[in-house]
């Protein structure tokens, strides 16, 4: 009998959509992990649990403890807790440092050390090269040996990309300490339903809703990769032997202006009014866009979801509430 796949973060944006993708297998048991500090437990999640094949647990992976009510063995390992969203890096810098880094090292420890897990997928960041790009203009689209940079430890901002790129370092060396497989996929603006209020795309059409088009950043580029992408490459990455022990980008190729963005919405959501322009936040990274040249070898993968499709599901999930 097969082990049950591990989800942590199961309640937020990716790890919900990675849950959700594999419980269509009723083959497949599905276990998933959230403390509902970022996601909420609310009737989608509830909806996901319920079914015959997944199991949800409720628990911290920052208290190690707690990690003792996991089951001892486990299949792949989706690694997605965390407490994203560009506003929570400048207000609660601490908090997400914390939930970046104690998880990980947790179920490195719980997993890797006895033999019980199989393949821990790291969900890592392109925020932790965003100062390389900024600071030595590095190439863009940006491939995966872009050094990793932190600009200002003083800035909150950098709290997120700090701990990812801690992530990263534990999961290379931890597993490779305990002989236990990892990838590490780092992603690109992943945008979708269930994204939270914290992110340019939610964030923009909260504004418009209330009649208020204020942009950040408007000169600002980006690659926006829908989730079911997402999750599509996410799992045959994770299922590939060829990306064992490799670190991979996953995004999408084409880039957009923050400004172009924000029009696209408007002329998508029916909007009319003018957009104002104001800087973006301190440290916020001018360009970035992936380089997937490595994914795409390695696993097959390509995009699916246009910008304009991937829009229109997402604003239609905002702005049913």
């Amino acid at each position: 009998m097969s082990r049950p796949i591990l989800v942590t973060g199961a309640a937020g944006f990716l790890g919900y959509h990675m849950a959700h993708h594999l419980a269509a297998d009723p083959e497949t048991e599905v276990i998933c992990v959230d403390d509902f500090s970022r996601g909420p437990d609310d009737a989608a999640y509830r909806k996901l649990t319920a079914q015959d094949n997944v199991t949800g647990i409720a628990l911290d992976l920052c208290d190690p403890a707690a990690l003792a009510a996991l089951p001892e063995q486990v299949g792949t390992i989706y690694h997605f807790a965390a407490r994203n969203g560009t506003q929570n890096f400048y207000t609660r810098p601490y908090d997400v440092l914390r939930a970046a880094t104690l998880p990980t090292l947790n179920l490195i420890d719980r997993y890797g050390a006895h033999g019980h897990g199989g393949r821990l997928v790291y969900a890592g960041s392109s925020e932790v090269y965003a100062s390389t790009v900024t600071r030595f203009g590095w190439p863009v689209p940006t491939a995966e040996d872009v050094p990793a940079t932190i600009a200002d430890p003083f800035n909150p901002r950098w709290s997120y990309a700090a701990g990812k790129l801690h992530g990263e370092i534990a999961v290379i060396h931890g597993c490779g300490t305990h002989a236990m497989p990892f990838t590490i996929l780092r992603y690109h603006n992943v945008y979708g339903p269930r994204m939270g209020d914290a992110h340019v795309i939610p964030d923009f059409l909260s504004r418009a809703r209330r009649g208020e088009f204020a942009l950040y950043g408007a000169e600002d580029t980006r690659a926006f990769l829908y989730v079911d992408d997402a999750v599509r490459g996410t799992r045959m990455a994770a299922e590939s032997a060829a990306t064992a022990g490799e670190l991979l980008h996953i995004g999408a190729r084409d880039e957009i202006s923050m400004k172009a963005l924000a029009e696209t919405i408007m002329t998508l959501g029916g909007f009319e009014g003018e957009i104002t322009c104001h800087p973006g936040p301190e440290g916020s990274v001018a360009r970035r866009a992936p380089d997937t040249t490595k994914l795409g070898r390695l696993t097959g993968f390509q995009e699916r979801w246009s910008l304009r499709d991937g829009l229109l599901a997402t604003m239609e999930d905002l702005l049913r509430v």
